[in-house]
């Protein structure tokens, strides 16, 4: 997680997510993990919402132990409050995943919502929705 003081707070929340991305691309759930808040929740189609830093933490791992997991993401929108601490994203999502009833590799698209909230090591998502 990087800062830059003279990063505007819509770039910062962008480059937040891009670093997530990353962190996917990289099968590094650790590092995927670390830009959710503890309190965040992950809320997608298909399965039970992760409501705390253990499901997260379960849910990222999931994700990123399928073979066929893959993300990508069209940003739409990127918005931050005026009290500069909140943000949001909205966009469209395509993903790539094993259905666990086939066995075999399944494509998906759909829009996600993702809120941020500023914190003193940086953006972290508070809330990531995807349907």
């Amino acid at each position: 997680m990087t800062t830059n003081p003279n990063e505007t707070a819509t770039d910062a929340v962008n480059r937040t997510a891009q670093e997530i991305l990353d962190a996917f691309e990289a099968k590094d759930s650790a590092k995927a993990r670390s830009y959710y808040a503890p309190d965040a929740v992950i809320a997608t189609a298909g399965r039970p919402a992760a409501r705390d830093g253990e499901a997260v933490s379960k849910a990222i791992s999931d994700d990123i132990a399928d073979p066929n997991f893959k993300l990508n993401l069209l940003n739409r929108k990127t918005e931050v409050a005026g009290s500069g601490d909140l943000a949001y994203r909205q966009g469209t999502f395509t993903i790539t995943y094993t259905n666990p009833q086939t066995k075999k590799a399944e494509n998906a698209t759909g829009s996600y919502l993702d809120i941020f909230r500023k914190q003193a090591d940086g953006w972290k998502v508070v809330a990531d929705f995807g349907v």
